[in-house]
């Protein structure tokens, strides 16, 4: 039988990392199993990372949705934490760069009545969001605007 596995984030800009790391996770769910992955909200992508997303939500969850390993996607709710306890989860499958330690996930959904097992993924391939993102910086805008970008895309 398989399992109920989420993956949550932002996937602002979905890259090689991203697929694997959503394959991977839909291996761990098996193939009677339900991938479902919770696509950030516009409003916690500023709060959590201080900077707008470049691709709004409706468009990233549809983005997401589209791809082959994902069985469900829903947008995540104000409280990160809320929308794993509406889904009630068998396992969460962090990446290897997202916020919540495993412990801490693991106690605090605990304490919300969900008991769940929490794995962290190793980091699949060399790209990531920002790294894209400060790539099309350094082409696109002078030394002075890329000077002037938030801290996290420098």
């Amino acid at each position: 039988m398989g399992r109920r596995v989420v993956v949550a984030g932002t996937f602002d800009i979905v890259h090689e990392g991203h697929i694997k790391m959503l394959w991977k996770a839909k291996e761990i769910a098996g193939d009677d199993g339900e991938l479902i992955v919770i696509v950030a909200r516009d409003e916690n992508v500023r709060r959590f990372k201080g900077r707008s997303p470049i691709i709004r939500e409706s468009s990233r969850a549809y983005i997401v949705k589209n791809l082959k390993p994902v069985d469900r996607v829903v947008l995540g709710e104000k409280d990160p934490l809320d929308s794993i306890v509406k889904l009630k989860p068998d396992m969460i499958v962090l990446g290897y760069d997202q916020w919540a330690g495993e412990r801490w996930l693991k106690e605090e959904l605990k304490k919300r009545g969900v008991d769940v097992e929490v794995v962290r993924l190793p980091r699949f391939g060399d790209s990531s969001s920002s790294s894209i993102i400060n790539s099309v910086i350094k082409l696109f805008c002078s030394p002075k605007e890329a000077e002037d970008r938030p801290r996290d895309l420098k």
